[in-house]
């Protein structure tokens, strides 16, 4: 009886504890099912759900939202001070609360009542602890710690990995009464069935010191609700079940317009959810939406254009609002000039409106609506008369295909060499487009040869289309011909392409592309005499340069370096192609040689811009030492040693200046010979040429 009684007792603690707690109280013999559940979030103290419960697609991905905050009065663990610091927001992790198995909740194993006592009280109890009793007292339990929250959420309908899992907010300081907005990116499982769900989420904080002696680093686990949907026909089913926050253009009339006069309209704005919105933005697309068609109002020309028809004159036509109560109505008002060549049609303009639902939200939300406005346009509506009258160019408008800029890759172009021509090709009309465009290169001919040549043999490309104002970039890999000469030559380019109103335009442009020449020389005939000198003696070298290429030489300098000589220059000046420029210098012993003779000849000219180039020959002078004029009897040699004293003969003054008079004389004489030897030979070359 004893027994009976404790039973007794320990079953009314056990329902008072889940009553308690807030776990139902399930019948006997029941058995819960994992199941999509519907969250009561009214002991929430952190985390609470957006004013509309947010909708997510099976399958799919989505931006899950939480507002976080704390008003010190409701939920269940509000901390005794005004603000809370190093707040951190993340999808919870808890095993507890994450169950992604989605089966029946399982018997325990430890359950310390007889599935088969005669006793009905004992009975009762298994059946209740093995119906999940006992997980939720625990729950119930662990939740007065702020461990976790008492409540079934269900099968955890969202992707488990790391990507998701990871996702954590750091808020930093969190006042009481501030409410702020966070997202997490989440994929929703492919498994889940249709319905709500609770889906847990973590906040980490600390309490500064305060009078009541509760402070210090805290975790708390609480749940927000969604609704999962099956994608079906939805076009966009993140927001499948969802009602429009705004009203776009209730009780307006369609704005018209006659061409070419500018439209004038306003779009109302009616905010018919049950909240006020903040930090409303108005933005009107210059573009149709996706799926957007022109509805016609008279048989357009042919050059009449279907695209966005006004003038577009500002960078972006936002408009901004401080926010707008519920049930509230605004108006956005534009003026906007009509395209000369739009077609008389029903327009649809695109529309996208951005707010925010509380004013510290960081989330932005937004909607896109489409609102009509009827333009007529007389000048482009086809007539009878226009339809049979003859072809005339002139009352045709095409597009105007320009190159806007080009470059050579190198950016020096020598002739015999390969480059790239890189052209900007800009449709520079206004509103006229441009398809089917054919562009041939034509390059100038130098003595009845092309002067370019593309590398591939393919001289054409082709652009499908080119809008108004835009720019396409080309590029041809060419070569320029080696034989011309330097100078600019022009290269055609031949268009042909079709415009809305005219067919197989054909236009040409020119650009000019620049020539070089490789400067090009030879030296021949070196000529030194005498090839030896002595220490203080000069010596005649003269040779001639042949300019070989198809430009000038520039200031042509000769310059002759060596130990055993004075450095000497010569000049020679300027030397035009296919001519000779002669270098005629005397070279001045100042040493004796000390190898093998050679003396450095450094040629310099300059190009055009005076850039210099220079090219090294060499020469072949020896220099000895000035021969000592004493004499010594030659009757000496080997005769002994007689006593009698060697005498040198005088040397005479007069004797030796004779003979250095004609040792100069030779020399000069030479080199005249040698120069007119060289005029000789440049006068027969001129005669054979």
């Amino acid at each position: 009886m004893l027994k009976q009684i404790c039973r007794g007792a320990a079953g009314i603690i056990l329902t008072a504890a889940l009553i308690f707690t807030g776990v139902p109280v399930l019948p006997a013999h029941a058995v819960r099912e994992a199941e999509a559940t519907y969250v009561d979030t009214n002991l929430n103290t952190f985390m609470h759900d957006p004013d509309v419960t947010q909708t997510g697609t099976i399958g799919q991905s989505m931006q899950l939202i939480v507002k976080v905050g704390y008003n010190g009065v409701n939920g269940l663990y509000n901390p005794p001070t005004d603000e809370i610091h190093n707040v951190k927001v993340r999808l919870s992790q808890d095993q507890n609360l994450i169950n992604t198995k989605g089966t029946e909740v399982q018997k325990p194993k430890n359950n310390p009542y007889s599935d088969d006592s005669e006793d009905e009280s004992e009975q009762e109890l298994s059946d209740a602890y093995n119906s999940g009793y006992k997980e939720g007292i625990e729950r119930g339990y662990n939740a007065s710690l702020g461990l976790t929250y008492p409540v079934d959420a269900g099968k955890y309908p969202l992707e488990v990995n790391a990507s998701t899992m990871t996702q954590e907010k750091d808020l930093g300081t969190l006042k009481k009464g501030q409410y702020v907005e966070v997202s997490f990116d989440v994929m929703l499982r492919s498994d889940t069935d249709e319905g709500y769900y609770g889906i847990p989420v973590t906040i980490t904080y600390d309490v500064p010191e305060n009078k009541t002696g509760s402070y210090g680093s805290y975790k708390r686990a609480e749940f927000i609700n969604m609704y999962a949907v099956k994608a079906g026909d939805v076009k966009d089913p993140v927001s499948a079940g969802k009602q429009s926050v705004f009203v776009i253009g209730e009780n307006q009339d369609t704005p018209s317009v006659t061409a070419p006069g500018p439209l004038n309209f306003s779009v109302n704005f009616r905010n018919q959810s049950k909240q006020p919105v903040y930090d409303m933005l108005v933005h009107l697309e210059t573009s149709f939406a996706e799926g957007a068609s022109v509805q016609s109002i008279a048989n357009a020309k042919s050059s009449a254009s279907t695209q966005f028809p006004f003038e577009i004159s500002k960078a972006n036509y936002d408009q901004s609002f401080q926010g707008l109560e519920s049930g509230a109505t605004l108006a956005a008002s534009y003026s906007l000039a009509v395209k000369h060549n739009a077609a008389s049609a029903y327009y649809p303009l695109s529309f996208t409106v951005t707010w925010k639902d509380t004013e510290a939200a960081t989330i932005t939300r937004s909607e896109t609506h489409t609102f009509y406005v009827r333009i007529n346009n007389p000048a482009m509506n086809e007539t009878e008369s226009s339809v049979t009258q003859e072809f005339n160019a002139n009352d045709r408008e095409k597009a105007r295909l320009v190159v806007s800029s080009y470059h050579t890759d190198p950016e020096t172009v020598y002739a015999g060499q390969p480059f790239s021509l890189v052209m900007d090709i800009q449709n520079a009309s206004k509103d006229i487009n441009a398809s089917n465009i054919l562009l041939s290169l034509e390059s100038e001919k130098a003595s009845d040869s092309a002067v370019f040549a593309t590398e591939n043999g393919t001289n054409s490309v082709v652009i499908d289309s080119l809008p108004a104002g835009q720019t396409k970039e080309i590029s041809f890999l060419m070569s320029a011909a080696a034989g011309v000469d330097p100078k600019s030559y022009s290269i055609t380019i031949n268009e042909k392409y079709d415009s809305p109103e005219f067919k197989n335009a054909e236009e040409k442009v020119s650009i000019d592309v620049p020539i070089l020449q490789v400067a090009r020389l030879s030296v021949a005939n070196f000529d030194v005499e005498p090839s030896s000198i002595t220490v203080g003696n000069q010596a005649d070298v003269m040779f001639g340069i042949n300019n070989t290429g198809k430009v000038t030489l520039y200031n042509v300098t000769a310059i002759f370096e060596a130990d055993s000589i004075q450095k000497t220059s010569a000049y020679v000046g300027n030397i035009k192609p296919g001519e000779t420029g002669n270098v005629d210098a005397m070279l001045t012993g100042i040493q004796p040689t000390m190898d093998d003779g050679t003396i450095k000849v450094t040629i310099s000219y300059e190009d055009v811009n005076g850039s210099v180039t220079t090219e090294e020959e060499s020469v072949n002078l020896f220099v000895t030492e000035q021969m000592d004029m004493d004499y010594t009897d030659p009757s000496l040699d080997g005769g002994g040693d007689t006593g009698a004293e060697t005498t040198k003969p005088p040397v005479l003054p007069i004797a030796g200046g004779v003979t250095a008079a004609v040792v100069v004389l030779i020399v000069v004489l030479r080199s005249l010979k040698k120069k007119k030897d060289l005029k000789k030979r440049e006068q027969e070359k001129d005669e054979i040429l």
